[in-house]
């Protein structure tokens, strides 16, 4: 790992056209923590939209901040990722990126038609490209655009061609690596360097008035299946009367997500708070005792970790599409439950019941969190950057395509084809 006392000063560059505080998911989460950090040795930039108002850069936390234009709409009409908003952004992109002089540019592999624009941009300035991937879709394309199949078809070819833009790839876990690996392109090694947690917000955060036994947070997006929690309360109430649970987030399906519990009849165990602080968020974890995350689709599924360092029980969906399992080992500081309404209810019947292993489990996830730190997170990137443009610098030199997983534990090298609120007094 670097020395912090020794590292040359870079200008690093990160491109993503979502932001800390205006959007709230692991993605702008990482950036926004890994930059804060590297700001206090490097000088940091964030190309993004202009979120803020008319200012065409702003400076926070030591980041300068330069906006390529207003901010456009994310999710159209059917609550999906618009293809408009990601083509005027990588339209947009170069401009700005050109004249920035950056010694590395990091950017978000999704969506991935604005790496196109930073791939291009980057080859004409000479700069070295780290692409971070948090997820890769493949196949499920076509599960996620049933109604537009040849939409679908082209969103699988373009992402999977996207693989070879970068000087470096980064994955956020092994399991997106291992999607990406499939067929992959002869790019330098894919290298996973997971998203972190900041340790001390966590143990530092009052415990927030809205106390709950359940908490989710995150985007009220179709595949992060809030439903099937609303659904697990509705079954839960009956033994547990006095149970609470707040909804975190927001999204095009939370007017149906709210329908939904008024028609289930447990409004009234449900609060949606709709998008909150980044300060209020640990708060509310702590007022609360366990994490559920629905999900099908997780790149990372930083709230885990969150969760975890919060000191609750994280509750994750098994999915294909999930790398959330990963992050817990069944039983001991996490549960797993099979992505139905019954699966999630049969696990929290069984772990609220017991108190004795819910306190249990939360100490262990405590302590799974406690290695899971954004500063060693940000010294693995610095080292990321510092070595690509120090190999940019010396002329001719590549390294083998492979995968490199790096961790807070260890780093090894794999070979691919290619390379307590239930009681009366309480409520």
């Amino acid at each position: 790992m670097t020395d912090p006392g020794t590292t040359p000063r870079l200008r690093i560059a990160f491109v993503y056209d979502a932001l800390i505080p205006y959007c709230s998911g692991g993605g702008e989460r990482r950036f926004h923590e890994l930059a804060i950090r590297l700001a206090e040795r490097h000088d940091v930039h964030h190309v993004t939209w202009r979120f803020w108002g008319d200012e065409p850069t702003i400076v926070r936390d030591g980041v300068t901040i330069h906006g390529i234009g207003a901010p456009r709409g994310f999710y159209g009409s059917d609550g999906k990722r618009t293809i408009r908003e990601a083509v005027e952004f990588a339209a947009r992109l170069p401009a700005v990126l050109g004249r920035l002089g950056a010694d590395v540019v990091d950017a978000s592999a999704t969506p991935f038609l604005p790496l196109y624009s930073a791939w291009a941009t980057t080859r004409v300035t000479r700069t070295p490209l780290v692409a971070t991937w948090h997820e890769f879709w493949g196949d499920h394309w076509l599960d996620y655009l049933p109604d537009r199949p040849v939409v679908a078809r082209a969103a699988r070819f373009v992402e999977a061609s996207a693989r070879g833009l970068a000087d470096q790839r980064i994955a956020v876990s092994p399991f997106t690596a291992r999607r990406m690996a499939g067929r992959a392109t002869g790019a330098r090694g894919i290298e996973v360097v997971g998203n972190g947690v900041d340790l001390a917000a966590m143990s530092g955060a009052t415990v927030d008035d809205q106390r709950s036994d359940l908490i989710y947070v995150g985007r009220l997006i179709d595949e992060k299946r809030v439903d099937l929690l609303i659904h697990a309360v509705a079954a839960l109430i009956g033994r547990f009367p006095f149970l609470r649970c707040v909804i975190v987030g927001d999204g095009p399906e939370r007017a149906a997500l709210s329908a939904l519990a008024v028609d289930l009849g447990v409004d009234g165990h449900i609060a949606f708070l709709g998008r909150v602080t980044d300060e209020r968020v640990p708060s509310l974890m702590r007022a609360s005792r366990v994490l559920v995350l629905p999900s099908a689709r997780e790149g990372y599924g930083i709230t885990v970790v969150e969760g975890q360092a919060c000191g609750l029980v994280p509750i994750v969906a098994a999915s294909s599409m999930s790398a959330a399992a990963d992050l817990i080992s069944d039983g001991f500081d996490g549960l797993v439950f099979e992505p139905t309404a019954a699966g999630l209810t049969s696990v929290l019947t069984d772990l609220l019941a017991d108190g004795k292993r819910l306190r249990r489990m939360a100490r262990e996830a405590r302590a799974t969190a406690d290695g899971r730190g954004w500063d060693d997170r940000a010294l693995e990137m610095e080292r990321v950057y510092i070595d690509l443009v120090a190999g940019r610098r010396v002329a001719g030199t590549k390294a083998r395509p492979g995968i490199t997983i790096v961790a807070a534990e260890s780093r090894s090298e794999v070979a691919t084809d290619h390379a307590p609120l239930l009681g009366e007094s309480r409520w």
